[in-house]
């Protein structure tokens, strides 16, 4: 609590302010509080919040209003007939007055600026600064935990106060407290405040904006958004992407690229290093191309039309893309036509009508027989009807009866006895 009153320093050394505070004879908090005070009006102000603080509360009763400012009023009152807890209260005021050199003609019982009492107070209470969180009453307190306020308290619906006096019993109840400015606190609780400014992605429209946010310990006082500048959207969206690489536009033929790319890495370490194709690299790549702008993305929705293949691609040098076309190609271009080639399975597979592998008497090959290869044969309707890794074995064994089968359901595309050496036909008959 010293510390946080600035009357020790962070190795526990008094302070010139720890000594000030030492020579008024008050309470830590008390003794913060009318060091802050900046002219004579405030000194005497401060000495008739010094006073409440110390002695009862002149209202009394656990359903009273907690705004200090009531107090103050009543204790300025010049009336004669105040009762016994007034006449204590003013005798404990003029002696804090005394001790801050500060005469009766300098009564706060003048017209006093309504932010004076919180921003006093909170030099006292740094860690008692109170912020509205959701419902009327509930308070989130600077030095961590809540506090709260019957909702039918005038100062319930505030969104910041200083607690001054607080019931810790059970839940923390808030007795007294003042209003306060986040803009009019005093200096030594003003440099503690941090600013920071947040770049986020809107879930609704995919915009990307900045929130400029400034804290005192657990709180938030000020939350603003502002237009984000070119840098700040770039970094946000890269933030965005790699918190969830499943934002990233996974077209097929961008899963089919990085496994392309993935799967030649594991085979080929004769060349450069190859980049790391995981989700989250991915991602990290592609946050650092928009903050060095050599990719250009505004808001989430841009990503929808982003050639992610292209980008896996260019994170290639010329004799890795070459390798990779030649050995781990996209599909089989044969002379019955193309097949397509899954990599993103276990094994990669090539899938077409059974008549474009027609004229083939072997498996094809992938980075010279380095990695397998599967053969989906279709039927003209495009469902399997053979999953085989050995096309030649099965020619010799299993075609004949997925022939038969097959002659009676499409007697009009050709189903030749030995597929190994029927000749190979560019199109097919519908």
């Amino acid at each position: 609590m010293l510390r946080a009153l600035g009357a020790l320093d962070d190795d526990n050394h008094l302070t010139e302010a720890g000594r000030a505070m030492a020579e008024l004879g008050a309470a830590p908090r008390l003794a913060a509080m009318m060091l802050a005070a900046n002219d004579s009006s405030d000194k005497a102000l401060a000495a008739d919040l010094s006073a409440l603080l110390e002695e009862r509360d002149p209202l009394g009763g656990p359903d009273a209003p907690a705004d200090i400012a009531l107090r103050l009023g009543l204790l300025a009152d010049g009336g004669r007939d105040a009762g016994r807890a007034i006449a204590r209260l003013r005798q404990t005021a003029r002696h804090y007055r005394r001790r801050l050199g500060v005469t009766d003609g300098h009564r706060s019982d003048a017209a006093f600026d309504p932010g004076a009492p919180g921003r006093l107070l909170a030099a006292a209470f740094p860690d008692r600064i109170a912020a509205r969180r959701g419902e009327p009453g509930s308070f989130r307190l600077s030095g961590g935990g809540g506090a709260r306020l019957s909702p039918s308290d005038p100062l319930a619906r505030a969104p910041l106060l200083v607690a001054a006096s607080l019931d810790a019993k059970g839940a923390a109840r808030i007795r007294l407290a003042a209003t306060l400015d986040p803009a009019c606190l005093p200096p030594a609780l003003a440099a503690r405040i941090s600013e920071t400014v947040e770049t986020s992605v809107d879930p609704a429209s995919g915009e990307v904006f900045a929130r400029r946010r400034r804290r005192l310990g657990a709180l938030i006082l000020e939350d603003r958004t502002l237009p984000a500048s070119t840098e700040a959207r770039a970094a946000g969206l890269g933030a965005w992407i790699t918190a969830d690489p499943a934002r990233l536009p996974w077209h097929d033929r961008a899963r089919q690229t990085q496994a392309r790319i993935a799967r030649i890495a594991a085979i080929d370490a004769s060349r450069a290093p190859w980049p790391e194709m995981t989700d989250a690299a991915i991602a990290a790549r592609l946050a650092s191309a928009l903050v060095e702008g050599t990719v250009a993305l505004e808001r989430a929705a841009d990503l929808a039309g982003f050639d992610l293949a292209g980008f896996l691609l260019a994170s290639l040098d010329h004799a890795q893309r070459t390798a990779l076309t030649r050995d781990l190609p996209e599909s089989l271009e044969l002379p019955g036509g193309r097949a397509a080639i899954d990599y993103t399975g276990e094994t990669p597979l090539a899938s077409a009508r059974a008549q474009i592998f027609f004229g083939l008497d072997a498996t094809p090959q992938l980075a010279g027989g380095r990695i397998p290869l599967r053969i989906a044969l279709l039927s003209p309707a495009g469902r399997p009807i053979a999953i085989t890794g050995d096309l030649a074995g099965f020619w010799r064994s299993g075609w004949a009866e997925v022939r038969r089968d097959m002659r009676g359901r499409y007697p009009r595309h050709p189903w030749p006895e030995n597929p190994a050496t029927a000749p190979m036909r560019r199109k097919n008959p519908p």
